[in-house]
């Protein structure tokens, strides 16, 4: 097989299950050219309907179009909420100590933030948007440089980049649960390039999933 795969993905896909897929796949099929984007999700499947990206990696949304789009399930992850190394926030115990931080989102507005869904499904009316960013270097910057705070997946807040920056608050509420997935649309999930893609998805998903630390990571 020869040609281009263009891939649309989160910062933790990107991060956790691209560099072993990309591995495994080129090694087999080193005449196609891949070409990787990070991208939020709401950005993923705009790109999937134009035609501008044949497979995007991220948290399956709610509610898809029936019919439009083929998903696989690839593995689970915690949102995690994170506050600067030593603030005062990041000793806070509880979501509603935290209501009067100022928050930042990820998405193209404050409403689609996932830190909206974690206060929702825990009874409690979501504190206000502080800010909105569309990129990962955005949002560590906030949280560790102007004592924002904010959700992220908890691989990315326990990497080792990460780390001497930011903290996670004890809370005693539980992080938020996302699946992360494959998604194309219905007739490109049907071509033998994305299929053997995908294929070598799920083996890096499965490798990660039996590796001592990927457990801890997914520790609640």
């Amino acid at each position: 097989m020869s040609g281009q795969l263009r891939i649309g993905a989160v910062p933790l896909a990107v991060m956790l299950l691209v560099p072993e897929t990309l591995r495994t796949f080129s090694r087999e099929f080193d005449g196609v050219h891949l070409q990787i984007n990070e991208e939020l999700y709401i950005e993923q499947l705009m790109n999937l309907r134009r035609g501008d990206a044949d497979i995007a990696l991220g948290p399956i949304p709610d509610r898809l179009p029936p019919g439009e789009f083929h998903v696989e399930v690839l593995m689970p992850v915690s949102m995690v909420v994170v506050a600067r190394r030593g603030s005062v926030h990041a000793s806070s115990r509880s979501l509603e100590a935290l209501r009067g931080a100022r928050w930042v989102y990820t998405g193209l507005s404050g409403v689609t933030g996932y830190g909206r869904r974690l206060f929702e499904q825990n009874g409690l009316e979501p504190p206000a948007c502080g800010a909105t960013v569309n990129s990962t270097l955005g949002l560590l910057s906030l949280i560790g440089g102007a004592d924002f705070v904010g959700l992220m997946p908890r691989p990315l807040a326990q990497h080792p980049a990460v780390v001497p920056f930011i903290e996670m608050p004890p809370l005693q509420e539980a992080p938020l649960g996302l699946v992360l997935g494959a998604i194309t649309r219905v007739e490109t999930a049907l071509r033998p390039v994305v299929r053997h893609f995908l294929t070598h998805l799920h083996r890096a998903a499965h490798h990660l999933q039996n590796d001592p630390s990927w457990t801890s990571w997914r520790r609640v």
